[in-house]
């Protein structure tokens, strides 16, 4: 009776292990012109902004909400909080300062070169 009970313990934590590492970002900078976003990273990291390229799927919006493993991840499949859409991207980098990422995504970026007011 232990070993059922080992095993299900055992079961129900590598079933909640995907969701322990799934952590939440808000999208705070897209360029459609390139396909380029930058998102929050979650808190209790060193850097606050991660950059990302979107390769198929939802299209990012601003403000959208996504959750996956979009700290340590390179290509990743990310969920969309509030529609539970799918998004498969290429995380580039992180950062502590949004404009350093977005100054650094590729010259097709259209957003990257107009002028703030």
């Amino acid at each position: 009776m232990q070993c059922n009970h080992l095993l299900l313990a055992l079961g129900v934590a590598l079933a909640a292990s995907p969701a322990a590492r799934a952590a939440e970002g808000t999208v705070t900078w897209h360029d459609p012109s390139c396909g380029f976003f930058v998102m929050t990273l979650p808190g209790g990291t060193p850097e606050r902004f991660g950059l990302y390229s979107w390769k198929s799927g939802s299209d990012p919006k601003m403000d959208d909400v996504w959750s996956g493993d979009i700290v340590n991840g390179e290509d990743i499949e990310i969920t969309n909080a509030s529609s539970g859409d799918k998004m498969e991207v290429i995380h580039w980098a992180n950062a502590k300062e949004q404009a350093q990422l977005v100054r650094n995504t590729p010259v097709q970026c259209a957003s990257k070169w107009k002028k703030r007011r």
